[in-house]
């Protein structure tokens, strides 16, 4: 996919508060153009084999743990449990959808664990990555997080 067949063109689809600049944490988000998309997958989502599908193949990769949540409360939490670390830090996160129509965003973790039902609602398939550069995580449509170190990429020799 690129700029010119669909990327980011249904940003209207994004949680509201998203697109509300006088909201105060929609002011914090920023949707990425195509090619800043593309630079933080490539440094994070990209580093991992995928599936037929959108998912990635956790067969094929190592991970660090697998959970799951019921409900919107469940992921709520968890969010805030898996994003705790880089609020203390005042770090943002970058979201990647699981359809390419929305564009990518970055956000500050503490509006991201604020929003987590909201970002939800909207798919509930999709990666944050906090910009910090060590992990992936990624939501699944039927409850299922897995939270994985992000792998290096080798050096050519």
């Amino acid at each position: 996919m690129t700029e010119n067949n669909g990327y980011g063109t249904r940003p209207d689809f994004l949680p509201s508060f998203m697109n509300d600049s006088e909201d105060s944490d929609g002011r914090q988000v920023v949707k990425l153009v195509w090619s800043e998309s593309r630079g933080l997958e490539n440094i994070s989502l990209n580093r991992f084999p995928a599936t037929f599908g959108a998912a990635l193949d956790w067969d094929s990769a190592s991970y660090e743990a697998r959970l799951w949540w019921d409900d919107e409360e469940g992921w709520a939490r968890m969010a805030s449990e898996l994003l705790s670390s880089y609020v203390e830090r005042e770090l943002s996160v970058a979201i990647f959808w699981g359809n390419l129509v929305l564009p990518s965003v970055t956000l500050p973790a503490d509006v991201a664990v604020r929003h987590a039902r909201e970002i939800l609602d909207v798919g509930p398939h999709f990666w944050i990555y906090p910009l910090d550069g060590s992990i992936l995580i990624e939501c699944l449509m039927d409850g299922q997080v897995t939270l994985a170190n992000i792998p290096e990429i080798s050096a050519p020799s």
